[in-house]
């Protein structure tokens, strides 16, 4: 029984140090020109990286400062296109007709008059 139990100790020890280990890495390999995701889900391009903070550009002309630990990956190049504002959204058509609230209102004052 306590053979089991320290394998699963030690299994889990080594997951957890492994995953440690690529974040480590992921957070080294950010530099100027990255695009990347925070975990609050902010999406940025680095604008200067030091080893401890990234200045981000999250809007032309926005620029905040967060720390590295903040960062939850770097985004591949082919879906960084999708993370810009202005990005290509749907081009699927409404299914709902838009309707105007305010000219039915119109409507009903004239005709309590």
């Amino acid at each position: 029984m306590l053979v089991l139990m320290g394998v699963m100790l030690f299994m889990g020890t080594r997951k957890q140090k492994r995953q440690m280990v690529e974040m480590e890495e992921m957070r080294a390999s950010i530099t100027t020109g990255s695009r990347v995701q925070l975990l609050s889900g902010l999406f940025g391009t680095v604008i200067d990286a030091n080893s401890e903070f990234i200045d981000l550009e999250i809007a032309p002309g926005v620029v905040t400062r967060w720390n590295k630990l903040a960062v939850r990956g770097v985004v591949p190049v082919d879906e960084a296109a999708d993370t810009y504002v202005g990005a290509q959204l749907s081009t699927d058509e409404p299914t709902d007709p838009v309707v105007d609230a305010d000219a039915d209102k119109s409507d009903d004052i004239a005709d309590d008059k």
